[in-house]
């Protein structure tokens, strides 16, 4: 643009008749060309004075967005680049740092993990829980019992319901199964006052049958060892649990119930053998699951001190990780700096007017070409 008010100048010389009449809208043009975005010309009276936005450069081909995208991918990296080796060093011995204590705890925390999920799988039985839950409905049998039937159209069998595999399927847990045949659904009738004398023995649990609205998961993912410890209704799935007797060895004690088909025969059923049950068929076994009275004590809370300690094993890896990714924003910023601070050099053009004439010609601007570093 310069070159081009230079040329018309020399032509105004040479013809002496003015090819461009200096304007307004001239002077508006120059001013979108060289001044910052978003300001004013300077002016001397009426004319403006136009100044030209400064320009930053750097010596030995620095660049501070090199620098930058280096230390964002290996802090450090860029204030190496801008030979600041002090800086370089320690952005570096953060990263080493940082990275090498979230690898610690990530290690620790798998090793804690696999720690506590072994002690469940020798501590925690499925064929317990599901047992327990039948020993637990041992009312609700008397009343399936009586809907057994044969006729056409109206048959039911009590016995393909009240068995450990009826149980035992995550499926027949809905809410929206008919007629009550839910397990969820049986529990809670296990804990009302069945009518007919249908209440064999009745098993009262601190919290009704509220306390089962989950659904253990099929396989045993992470989902499935937080459910185990987390919730009460899982504890009688563990082998501690105090509603169970047991053997001089420590087993849980196991006994053949029965529950009759439709066809009159009766369906031998295993499950754990509820304390004083049988002995006393009147007694009122009150299975305490509140937070004050856990049936299963001992394993439980070691099992969630386990969980608890892999947890915080996580967490403290997961904040190092979060330093590190800190670290390496922070070293970009950084080196951007270096390179400004060290290798910058400003330029500055200036084109200003000298008098208000109507002709543009050379002895009407005066150009200034300006370098500081």
């Amino acid at each position: 643009m310069v070159g081009a008010l230079i040329l018309t100048g020399m032509l105004i010389s040479v013809f002496g008749e003015p090819l461009i009449k200096y304007n307004g809208f001239g002077n508006i043009i120059l001013a979108q060309d060289d001044t910052d975005a978003g300001s004013a010309p300077e002016t001397q009276g009426s004319t403006p004075r136009i100044k030209s936005k400064k320009r930053a450069e750097y010596s030995e081909g620095k660049s501070p967005l090199v620098a930058a995208g280096m230390s964002l991918l290996v802090p450090g990296a860029g204030e190496y680049y801008g030979r600041d080796y002090i800086r370089s060093g320690i952005f570096f011995g953060i990263e080493a740092l940082t990275l090498s204590m979230w690898y610690y705890y990530e290690s620790d925390g798998d090793d804690k993990r696999d720690k506590y999920r072994e002690y469940a799988d020798l501590n925690f039985d499925e064929t317990l829980y599901y047992g327990g839950l039948l020993g637990m409905t041992q009312n609700v049998k008397f009343w399936l019992e009586s809907k057994n039937s044969m006729v056409a159209g109206e048959e039911f069998n009590a016995a393909d319901y009240w068995n450990y595999n009826y149980f035992s399927n995550r499926d027949n847990w809905s809410w929206d199964t008919d007629d009550s045949l839910a397990v969820f659904d049986m529990l809670e009738l296990s804990f009302k006052d069945m009518p007919n004398g249908w209440n064999g023995v009745e098993i009262s649990l601190d919290g009704g049958s509220s306390q089962f609205t989950h659904n253990l998961p099929e396989t045993k993912t992470q989902q499935y060892y937080e459910m185990i410890g987390k919730y009460h209704q899982f504890a009688c799935g563990w082998n501690d649990f105090t509603a169970y007797e047991y053997n001089p060895d420590g087993s849980v004690v196991m006994l053949t119930d029965s529950i009759m088909a439709s066809n009159g025969t009766y369906v031998k059923v295993m499950r754990p053998k509820l304390k004083d049950n049988d002995s006393d068929p009147d007694n009122i076994i009150i299975f305490d699951y509140s937070d004050d009275g856990y049936n299963s004590l001992a394993y439980v809370d070691f099992y969630e001190n386990l969980r608890d300690e892999t947890n915080q094993a996580y967490e403290m890896g997961s904040n190092f990780l979060m330093v590190t990714l800190l670290n390496h924003v922070a070293s970009a910023f950084d080196a951007s700096y270096v390179i400004k601070k060290r290798y910058q050099i400003d330029t500055q053009l200036r084109i200003e007017n000298n008098d208000k004439a109507d002709k543009i010609g050379l002895d009407n601007y005066k150009i200034t070409y300006s370098v500081n570093w």
